[in-house]
C-alpha cells in the first residue's frame, strides 16, 4: 500500500500529547541475515586508518556503509528529510551533527535504550528509559537531542511490526531520517566489545559498571557500527540516567519563551538569552542543556553550583581573573572532530585545529591562576582538572612541531599565512624550501603592485580573500581619467570604489597558491604525525573543556547575580519566595517591576489566581515556571528570599494558539495538551494554567475547569491555575490543598471626572470583586466610545440582576417542592399505618424512602 504524504510540518502541534495516527506504512528492510566479519585492527575496533583527535573519523552517507561491510542499511521508503520547526523553536545555537540508534523492549511498561552520537562533538550519550505505552520520555528525550538521524531495528517497523514507537517518532520528529537495520545489528557483546575499543581507556571500566544490565542501550550502541566509523580509544562515552533531569514539555519550552522569544527569535528577551553570559561556546552549549533538562540531584549538581556560585559574587578579585581569562579560550569541543576526507582543505583544517589547541592550552594556566584562591569543591576541581601538570605536556608536544609564536587568526590572508609557517622550520627540508618559494612570490605580487602605481600613477591597495585570492582595489576619487587602463582586468565597480585585477596578477596568484598547498600538504605530513601523538592525551582535553564550559556557566550566573542582586535559593519541601520578580521582564524594566510573593507546601498546593484582564495573572504564574528552572540549574534567583523543591517534571498550559491546517481549535489544542498533563503529572510535578476552558462556550469551560482541577488536586503536583471563572473558586474552595488569590486593580476618577480601573499588579488573598466590571472600565480606559461603555454596563447589571432574580426564583420554586415532597411523604406514611399489612409493609417503605431521596436530590440539581 502506498505511503500517504506527511502533513507539513506547520500543521502539526508541538504539543506532547501523543495520539496514534491511523495510516498505512511501507517500509523496505534490509535481507542480510548473517552478520559480516567485523574489519578489527588496532583493540578489535571497526576503524579506519586516518588517526583523529577526537575520536570519530566520519559519519557515512545515508545510503554508504563503512568499506568492508557487505550489510546495506535501509532507508524507510518514501521519507524524506524536512526542514522543521523543532530545532527552530529549541533556538539551537550551532549546528550539530546527531545521530541516535533506538532500541525497545516488549511489554506492557516498555525499556527504551538510546545511543546518541554527536559527530560534530566527538560524543556518544547512552541512556535506557523505563517509559509508558505513550512513551513521552523517550520522544521528549529525541526532541531535545535533535538527532538528524534515527536508526531503528527493522522488526520494529512497519511491515514488520506496526509500532507505535516508529509512528510517533515518525510524526513528532519530522527533522530525523529514519533508518532501519536488521535486528542482528543490536548485539550486546557487539556493545560492549565497541565500549573496550572506542572509549577513552580511563573510561572503559567506569562505562562498564555505569551499564552494566543496561542491555537496550549498549544493544543501541553496536547499531552504530554500520553507520558510523570511528577511531580507536577516542570516542567520548558516557552514560547518562534519564531520572536525573527535570522534564520540560517541548511545548513548554516555546510558549514560556525558555530558550528564545516568540515574537523576535533573535531578541535575547528570553531565559536563554537572560542567563548567557558566557564567554565561550562550550559555556553557553553547556548552559543551553542545562535550561533544557535541569538536573533533580540536589547534592551532586545543584549545591555545589550553589557554593561554586556564592564564592565568586562574594570575591570580586576571583571573578573579575575568571572572566578575563575566559575571553582567550577558543571552541575545542566542535573543532577536534575530524573527517576523513583527503585533501587541500582537510589539511588546511587540520593545522587551524592544533593551533586552536595550542591556543586553548596556552589559555589554561590563566583560568588556573584566576582560580587560586578558591574553597568551593567544585572551584577547585575544575582547578585541579586545569593544573599546568596535565595540560603542560600536551602543550610541549605541540611546541615541539609548531611555532611558539602562531595563534589563531580570523582575516583570510592571516589564515594563510599562520597555516604556511605553522610547522617549525628545520622539520622537512623541502617544506622549508617551499616556504621559501611562498616568501619569493608573496614579495613580488608587491612589487608588482608598486610597479602599476608608478606606471599609472593610481593609487592602489592589496586586498585578499579565499575566492579571487590577491586584487586591487582602487578609490573611485583617485582616478583622474573616467576609464581603467587596459592593465586591469575582472573590473567590479562598487559604489565608492572600482575591485580589479591585472593579468600577471592572477598568473603571481596561480603560482602562489600551487605553492600554498604544497606547504600544506607537506605541513600535513608532519601535523598527521602530531595528532597521532595527541589522540593519547584526548581525554585530558576534553575533561579540561568540560571543566571550562562548567565554569563560564557559573560565572555567567555570578555576573548575573551581582548586577541583577538575586539570591540564593534555599532546596526545601516548601516553595516560598518573597519579593520574586519574573526574570525576563525584571531584565527589560528593571526598577518598574512590582515583586510578588508566592507559597506553596504539599498542604498548600494549588493556586487559583483570578483578577481582572491586563492585571498580571499570566505574568504571575509564567514567573514561578521560569525561576524553578534558574534554582535548579544551579543560578540564584530574582527575590529577597527563596526556597524551593526539587521538581521532576515542569507542565504548562498558556498557549492562545489554534491550528487551522490540523483542523484543531483553540480548545482542541487546550484538551490535547490537558490530556498529557493529566496523564503524567505527579507529586513531583509543578503545573501553571492560563484561562483553560475559554474556547468554547462558558458553562462547558467551566466544567471542564473543575474537572480538570479536581484530577490535579489529586496528583499533589504544584499548581498554579489562572481563571476568569470566578465560579471555580466557590466550588474548590472548600477542598483541601486549595488557595485563592487575586491580582489586585482599584478604580479611581480621572481628572476628567471619568471611572477608570488602576492595575496593583500585586497578588493578594481572596477572589476577585465578581460586581466590578472590570472588562467594561479596561474597554473605558483604552478609549472605548463612552456610549457602547454605558450600555454594556447597563447590559451587564440587568443580567446581574436577573441572574439574581432566577437564583431567588429558583430557590423559591424548590423551597415549594421539598415542602410538597415531604407533605406527600407524609401522606404516604399514614396511609401505610393506617392500611398496610405486616408482610408488605417493610418493602413498601423501603422504596417509599429509596423514592424521596431521588426525588430530594433530583431538586438540590435542579
Amino acid at each position: 500500500m502506498p505511503r500517504q504524504p506527511r502533513q507539513s510540518r506547520s500543521s502539526r502541534t508541538t504539543s506532547s500529547y501523543f495520539q496514534r495516527p491511523s495510516r498505512a506504512l511501507n517500509t523496505s528492510s534490509s535481507t542480510s541475515s548473517r552478520r559480516p566479519p567485523r574489519d578489527i585492527s588496532e583493540g578489535g575496533s571497526s576503524m579506519t586508518a586516518t588517526p583523529s583527535i577526537a575520536g570519530i573519523v566520519s559519519s557515512t552517507a545515508k545510503s554508504n556503509i563503512t568499506a568492508g561491510r557487505s550489510r546495506p542499511s535501509t532507508s524507510v521508503s518514501g521519507r524524506k528529510s524536512r526542514t522543521g520547526t523543532l530545532s527552530t523553536m529549541l533556538g539551537a545555537s550551532d549546528q550539530q551533527t546527531i545521530i541516535c540508534a533506538v532500541a525497545e523492549s516488549r511489554g506492557i511498561s516498555p525499556s527504551i535504550g538510546l545511543a546518541l552520537v554527536n559527530i560534530t562533538l566527538g560524543e556518544a550519550v547512552l541512556s535506557q528509559i523505563c517509559d509508558n505505552q505513550s512513551y513521552v520520555k523517550t520522544i521528549h528525550k529525541l526532541q531535545i537531542a535533535g538527532p538528524s538521524r534515527i536508526v531503528l531495528m527493522s522488526t520494529a517497523c512497519p511491515p514488520n511490526k506496526d509500532s507505535v514507537l516508529y509512528t510517533l517518532i515518525d510524526e513528532l520528529i519530522p527533522d530525523a531520517d529514519i533508518e532501519v537495520l536488521d535486528r542482528s545489528a543490536w548485539s550486546e557483546v557487539d556493545g560492549l566489545e565497541y565500549i573496550d575499543n572506542l572509549a577513552f581507556k580511563s573510561d572503559i571500566d567506569p562505562m562498564k559498571v555505569a551499564v552494566q544490565g543496561k542491555y537496550y542501550c549498549i544493544s543501541s550502541l553496536a547499531a552504530h557500527t554500520f553507520t558510523i566509523s570511528f577511531a580507536p580509544n577516542s570516542l567520548r562515552i558516557k552514560y547518562r540516567p534519564s531520572e536525573d533531569t527535570m522534564m520540560v514539555d517541548i511545548s513548554v519550552i516555546q510558549s514560556l519563551e525558555i530558550i528564545q522569544n516568540l515574537d523576535k527569535p533573535k531578541s535575547k528577551d528570553s531565559l536563554f538569552g537572560l542567563l548567557n553570559q558566557t564567554k565561550t561556546p562550550m559555556g553557553s552549549r553547556m548552559l543551553r542543556n542545562n535550561i533544557l533538562q535541569p538536573p533533580t540531584k540536589y547534592d551532586t549538581f545543584i549545591r555545589p553550583r550553589y557554593e561554586a556560585l556564592e564564592e565568586l559574587t562574594s570575591e570580586e578579585e576571583m571573578f573579575h581573573a575568571v572572566r578575563k581569562a575566559l575571553e582567550n579560550f577558543k571552541d575545542i569541543e566542535r573543532m577536534i572532530t575530524i573527517s576523513t576526507k583527503s585533501s587541500i582543505t582537510h589539511a588546511e583544517e587540520q593545522i587551524n585545529h592544533v593551533i586552536l589547541i595550542k591556543t586553548f592550552l596556552e589559555s589554561v594556566p590563566e583560568l588556573y591562576q584566576a582560580l587560586a584562591e578558591c574553597n568551593s569543591a567544585l572551584l577547585l576541581k575544575i582547578r585541579d582538572i586545569c593544573h599546568p601538570n596535565t595540560t603542560d605536556p600536551i602543550l610541549s608536544r605541540i611546541h615541539q612541531v609548531v611555532e611558539a609564536d602562531v595563534t589563531y587568526m580570523t582575516s583570510p590572508l592571516d589564515m594563510r599565512n599562520q597555516r604556511t609557517f605553522a610547522v617549525k622550520a628545520g622539520i622537512n627540508d623541502m617544506l622549508d624550501v617551499a616556504r621559501q618559494a611562498y616568501k619569493e612570490l608573496t614579495n613580488d605580487i608587491h612589487l608588482h603592485v608598486n610597479d602599476i602605481q608608478a606606471q599609472h600613477g593610481i593609487q592602489l591597495t592589496v586586498k585578499f580573500d579565499h575566492g579571487r585570492k590577491y586584487w586591487l582595489r582602487i578609490k573611485s576619487g583617485d582616478l583622474n581619467k573616467d576609464t581603467l587602463p587596459q592593465v586591469f582586468i575582472n573590473v567590479v565597480k562598487k559604489k565608492d570604489h572600482i575591485q580589479c585585477q591585472t593579468l600577471s596578477l592572477v598568473k603571481l596568484n596561480f603560482r602562489l597558491s600551487e605553492t600554498s598547498n604544497e606547504i600544506i600538504m607537506r605541513s600535513d605530513k608532519v601535523i598527521q604525525e602530531l595528532i597521532l601523538d595527541l589522540r593519547e592525551s584526548s581525554p585530558q582535553l576534553f575533561r579540561v573543556c568540560e571543566s571550562v564550559a562548567l565554569v563560564d556557566m557559573i560565572a555567567s550566573f555570578a555576573h548575573l547575580a551581582t548586577i541583577k542582586d538575586y539570591v540564593r535559593p534555599e532546596i526545601l519541601d516548601t516553595l516560598a519566595l518573597k519579593a520574586a520578580r519574573h526574570p525576563i521582564l525584571d531584565n527589560i524594566m528593571f526598577e518598574g517591576f512590582v515583586p510578588n510573593d508566592y507559597y506553596a507546601t504539599p498542604q498548600h498546593r494549588f493556586h487559583i489566581v483570578t483578577g481582572c484582564n491586563m492585571a498580571g495573572k499570566t505574568t504571575y504564574i509564567r514567573a514561578i515556571a521560569l525561576l524553578q528552572i534558574m534554582a535548579q540549574i544551579g543560578c540564584f534567583v530574582p527575590a529577597e528570599y527563596a526556597s524551593f523543591p526539587v521538581m521532576h517534571n515542569l507542565f504548562a498550559r498558556v498557549s492562545l494558539t489554534d491550528n487551522l491546517e490540523a483542523n484543531l481549535s483553540t480548545y482542541s489544542l487546550e484538551m490535547r495538551e490537558m490530556a498529557f498533563i493529566l496523564r503524567n503529572v505527579n507529586g513531583k510535578s509543578l503545573v501553571i494554567i492560563d484561562e483553560l476552558g475559554r474556547g468554547t462556550s462558558p458553562r462547558d469551560g467551566l466544567a471542564m475547569a473543575i474537572a480538570m482541577s479536581e484530577a490535579l488536586i489529586q496528583s499533589g503536583a504544584f499548581v498554579w491555575f489562572a481563571t476568569h471563572f470566578v465560579d471555580l473558586t466557590r466550588v474548590l474552595e472548600d477542598r483541601p490543598g486549595v488557595l485563592s488569590l487575586h491580582l489586585a486593580s482599584e478604580r479611581s476618577i480621572s481628572d476628567e471626572g471619568e471611572p477608570r480601573l488602576v492595575m496593583l499588579y500585586k497578588a493578594k488573598s481572596g477572589v476577585v470583586d465578581t460586581n466590578q466590571h472590570y472588562g467594561i472600565d479596561l474597554a473605558r480606559a483604552i478609549g472605548f466610545p463612552e456610549p457602547f461603555t454605558k450600555r454594556a454596563e447597563e447590559v451587564a447589571k440587568a443580567l446581574r440582576q436577573q441572574r439574581e432574580a432566577s437564583l431567588r426564583d429558583s430557590e423559591s420554586r424548590r423551597l415549594v417542592a421539598r415542602r410538597k415532597l415531604v407533605l406527600s411523604l407524609h401522606e404516604a406514611l399514614k396511609q401505610a399505618y393506617e392500611y398496610g399489612s405486616d408482610e408488605a409493609l417493610p418493602g413498601y417503605l423501603k422504596h417509599l424512602q429509596e423514592d424521596f431521596i431521588s426525588r430530594m436530590n433530583d431538586l438540590e440539581i435542579s
